[in-house]
């Protein structure tokens, strides 16, 4: 109402309606600014207090109101703004199921207990609509289990009898699972996921920390020349002073660093929803800065370029001195205890060959050989069981006959991955050969970064002959191959070649060329933990996710593009805001040294500039649900309520969601 006085004639009383708007706008901000001052700093909420006290004193009662109205509207803005982005991300953290259908074991009975209380081995019962509690493997029964909010993978996956199947992911078809739980429900995939995102919303990038550095630095400074401005020329006169001191209040408004410090934890937080609604969890903003300066990446092998299902494809005995039923026995004994995707394949193969453990015999002081094999006491008899170096090292490989290693060879030429079992005193007893599948999407990928100009390179404990042959499938040139590693070598080599890396005059927002790496194992660990960006696969070992800095859950690695598109694009986007920050506020400053300026104009200018930084940081938030972006084709929109599928009904007919 009052900036209807503009106007001038009978509607000039109207500014005295400005000071309503003072004495109702004002106390909240006057309060903040009140516990700013407290703590011996001085922010945009005590700018604006400034500003407005000094316009009721000029008497410019319609300037003081606007003011106090505009910037109310920047806060409820920013608020706004800052919830949407905070939203996309707490989102996740409600996945975790808050109660459990357990099935009792002695009477089929179904009891609802908390899902905190679940046991390992627990028979839940999952409903249609249901959430599925923890980790487990299904019973009984085949569904459709939807795992978007896990992997953001937006199609429905059909999971049977003997499927594993995530805590956190939704049963969305016909049929009640039955399902053993494997994990408690703190150590299942939800759960491990909500862990990522609260590591990722606490933690600030180096570019955020300076843009608060700067706007604690630059305030105070902009309040000392306002206050010479609104204090020395009163000296010449009031005409002058006036002038002057109107110009000052215009100065403190404009000078409002509240843009940039809004704009960026805005922009941060919209990348790392946008990347977490599609299963890419990155561990907060200094991580996705890193991303997007990202020009070397390395990858792992196993698990990572192939997928880590082997088949075995030879197994012969060594010299008669055990049968294929006792060298599959002994295998399977020794890489039972074993979690690595090599020991999965040889305890198969002995099952599906009708081969179980062995009774009555003892296996103690079992231990992994860091990029060899294992090794155990077996009845006494120390028994190892691992690749052509461990064999070499204990002197075993030069004791094979000609005919064992001439195989052994052609196996590992081939793209095959060798290993042996031998034991101490009788030596190499087997020799095996086990192959594994490329992922569908790593030559595509690997393709695409080497096309954007990345330096691509891969590393592996395996033979060369394995680790060419998959190099070579994925389009990788023998120069940037590394075979034969231990997990210090993959360390140091990872160390050696961050110490290569070139600044970057480029990017305000990093210093040089950054080296990520992407892995899956145990093995893994100490070179993701070195690398400027660690990237884990989320099927890959516990420890690797916990000493990566982004987790692709659903082990995608057409996610890996993605991710650092993102970096990229938030880096580009912080950049803009920068810049387009800077240069209306010197804009507006020169105005008003011109005489062109009110304070009305300089806080619509204001609020304007942080409006504008503000949604450009939230273009980065996807329009709707997450896409596959490995097809980009189809998405379907769902609604969870209570822990079940809104809409989905008990019993009957079911209702498919809707596909977009």
């Amino acid at each position: 109402v009052s900036m209807l006085s503009i106007i001038g004639g009978k509607w000039e009383d109207l500014e005295y309606f400005g000071l309503f708007s003072v004495v109702f706008g004002l106390p909240p901000v006057m309060m903040k600014a009140w516990r700013t001052l407290r703590r011996c700093q001085f922010d945009a909420n005590c700018m604006m207090v400034v500003a407005a006290i000094g316009a009721v004193a000029l008497q410019e009662y319609d300037e003081a109101a606007s003011v106090s109205f505009l910037f109310a509207v920047s806060e409820w803005l920013e608020a706004r703004a800052t919830a949407k982005a905070r939203r996309a991300l707490g989102a996740i953290v409600s996945l975790r199921p808050d109660h459990a259908n357990v099935i009792n074991p002695n009477t089929g009975e179904i009891v609802i207990v908390p899902a905190s209380s679940l046991q390992i081995g627990n028979i839940v019962s999952v409903r249609t609509g249901d959430k599925i509690p923890a980790d487990g493997v299904i019973v009984d029964g085949s569904s459709a289990v939807d795992e978007s909010s896990l992997t953001g993978e937006a199609r429905p996956i059909n999971k049977r009898e003997g499927d594993t199947v995530a805590g956190g992911s939704i049963n969305i078809g016909l049929t009640q699972l039955k399902i053993r739980t494997t994990t408690t429900v703190d150590d299942s995939a939800v759960s491990r996921l909500i862990r990522l995102v609260e590591e990722a919303q606490a933690n600030r990038s180096p570019t955020e920390k300076l843009v608060d550095s700067f706007a604690k630095t630059y305030t105070p400074v902009v309040i000392l020349l306002a206050g010479i401005m609104c204090t020395v020329p009163w000296i010449w006169g009031p005409e002058i002073g006036r002038y002057w001191t109107l110009n000052g209040l215009i100065i403190i408004v404009i000078a409002c660093p509240c843009a940039l410090t809004i704009s960026t934890p805005v922009t941060y937080a919209a990348g790392l929803a946008a990347a977490a609604q599609r299963g890419i969890i990155v561990k907060g903003g200094s991580r996705l800065e890193a991303l997007g300066s990202v020009k070397k990446v390395v990858f792992d092998k196993t698990g990572t370029l192939t997928e880590g299902k082997f088949t075995l494809i030879h197994l012969d005995t060594v010299g008669g001195k055990r049968s294929r039923t006792e060298l599959l026995e002994l295998l399977a004994l020794m890489e039972a205890p074993s979690s690595h995707p090599l020991s999965a394949t040889l305890v198969d193969a002995a099952k599906r060959e009708g081969v179980g453990l062995p009774m009555n015999t003892t296996v103690s002081q079992h231990s992994i050989l860091k990029g060899e094999g294992v090794t155990a006491l077996v009845d006494d008899s120390k028994v190892y069981v691992g690749n052509e170096r461990l064999f070499k090292r204990l002197g075993m490989y030069d004791e094979l006959p000609a005919s064992c290693k001439e195989s052994a060879t052609k196996w590992n030429k081939a793209g095959g991955t060798v290993g042996f079992c031998g034991i101490e005193g009788v030596g190499v007893i087997g020799v095996f050969c086990m192959s594994d599948a490329i992922r569908k999407d790593a030559k595509q990928v690997v393709a695409a970064l080497l096309e954007e100009g990345f330096e691509v390179m891969m590393l592996t404990g395996d033979g060369d002959g394995a680790a060419n042959a998959v190099g070579w499938e994925v389009g990788l040139s023998p120069e940037n191959i590394h075979s034969q590693l231990l997990p210090e070598d993959k360390l140091h080599f990872i160390g050696s070649i961050k110490f290569g890396s070139v600044p970057n005059t480029c990017n305000p927002c990093s210093g040089k060329d950054l080296v990520l790496m992407c892995g899956d194992g145990v093995n893994d660990a100490p070179a993701l933990a070195v690398s400027d960006v660690g990237v884990a696969m989320g099927e890959g070992a516990a420890l690797a996710m916990e000493m990566s800095d982004v987790t692709l859950m659903d082990s995608n690695l057409t996610k890996l593009l993605f991710s650092i598109k993102m970096g990229g694009r938030v880096i580009r986007t912080i950049r803009e805001n920068i810049v387009f920050s800077l240069v209306a506020k010197i804009i507006v400053v020169a105005l008003t040294f011109l005489g062109k300026m009110t304070l009305l104009l300089a806080i619509a200018a204001d609020v304007g500039v942080m409006l504008a930084v503000t949604l450009n940081g939230m273009k980065l938030l996807p329009a709707g649900s997450a896409i596959d972006v490995s097809t980009d084709q189809i998405s379907i929109k769902m609604k969870t309520s209570g822990g079940r599928l809104s809409g989905a009904p008990m019993n009957g007919n079911h209702d498919l969601p809707d596909v977009v």
